[in-house]
């Protein structure tokens, strides 16, 4: 089987990053989400249904409903705005990439062959262009012009100019679904006539843990593989890459865990646990048995994919940024269930009929 050569591979990766960069490509996706996101969210909320025992199975599809109906709403909502009558009444959080008309104008006036001539004219219309035409104008632009970097002003480069600004922005874009499951799984209870009071308390603790745990420090360590970035001057985006991704390893993945369990267990159940009589703890016991309600599952590891991503966005990849939402709404159902895995486990399976099925 033969062997593509480096520049090749190299070459073909260029393409296709210019390929997803394209704004119209981005827009149709931000387009197609809530359809998607929709049909996703009840295509799992009928199989965890039917997963239920037929006794439980009203009362799980209620819930079901309920935490996944305002998990959605409130995902697309953070991530769309809301326009009531034509009247925006808040942005989303996601902005879309423009086009360059300035620059696609500019290319215009070279001589072009007609084939790409007609390329640009296709990107100035909002069209989308195939793999192949992408590929088409690098190779006129770089042999012809001898300038890759024309290609920018075709399709222009997605890089992110306020990366702290972006993820503080992707840290309220996971907070809001997070808090609409916690809201939904409320009123899920209310409806099934459960004890929604008893509940609420796992609930809070879930959603602190998930958004702690597989979002909000995860942006943290981001930050500080940017900041690293920054400082040393480094431009490549490969580089930049690795450096947030090193920072969620580090800050999310491995130590997330232990920060997100010292805050549940010393300042969220506190508030709950009002007949318990809560003095100052030395540090030492504040540390112990921190896993003692929730440990971390292969599921929480799989949802770093999410950080990934978010990586990914502020490199300059925004076409992720409207799947996003899709990505953090697990955690947001996740939240809105009160699922625990710790030494109260049982008691939740029994208020949330098979809980070791959720996602």
């Amino acid at each position: 089987m033969p062997v593509l050569p480096v520049s090749s591979l190299k070459n073909g990766a260029k393409v296709f990053g210019k390929y997803l960069d394209q704004p119209a490509l981005v827009e149709k996706l931000y387009d197609a989400m809530p359809a998607v996101l929709t049909g996703t969210a009840a295509g799992y909320g009928i199989y965890d249904t039917y997963k239920t025992s037929d006794e439980q199975r009203k009362k799980r599809a209620i819930k079901n409903a309920s935490v996944l109906g305002f998990t959605v709403a409130s995902a697309l909502l953070a991530t769309r705005g809301l326009k009531i009558k034509g009247k925006e009444i808040f942005e989303g959080i996601i902005e879309l990439p423009e086009s360059d008309k300035e620059g696609l104008a500019e290319v215009l006036t070279k001589p072009l062959s007609a084939k790409v001539k007609q390329l640009v004219e296709k990107v100035n219309d909002e069209k989308i262009l195939k793999f192949g035409e992408v590929k088409e104008l690098m190779k006129e632009f770089k042999e012809k012009f001898k300038d890759e970097k024309l290609i920018s002003k075709v399709i222009p480069d997605a890089e992110s100019e306020a990366p702290f600004a972006d993820l503080l922005k992707l840290s309220w874009l996971g907070l809001i679904p997070v808090l609409g499951g916690i809201a939904g799984g409320v009123v899920g209870d209310k409806l099934t006539k459960d004890d929604w009071k008893k509940q609420f308390p796992d609930k809070v603790k879930e959603g602190t843990y998930q958004y702690l745990n597989n979002i909000a420090l995860c942006n943290v360590g981001a930050g500080l593989g940017a900041l690293t970035m920054n400082a040393f001057n480094v431009k490549s985006k490969t580089a930049r890459f690795v450096a947030m991704l090193t920072g969620v390893l580090g800050v999310g993945l491995v130590a997330g865990n232990a920060i997100a369990n010292f805050i549940g267990k010393n300042y969220i159940n506190p508030l709950f646990d009002k007949d318990k009589k809560h003095e100052h703890k030395p540090f030492k016991e504040m540390i112990k048995n921190l896993n003692s309600e929730r440990h971390p599952e292969a599921l929480d590891v799989s949802l770093h994919l999410d950080d990934v991503a978010s990586v990914g966005f502020v490199s300059g990849l925004k076409w992720i940024g409207p799947v996003l939402p899709m990505l953090y709404s697990v955690s947001a159902y996740r939240a809105g269930i009160g699922y625990r895995n710790g030494h109260n486990q049982q008691e939740n399976q029994n208020n949330a009929p098979n809980a070791k099925t959720v996602v």
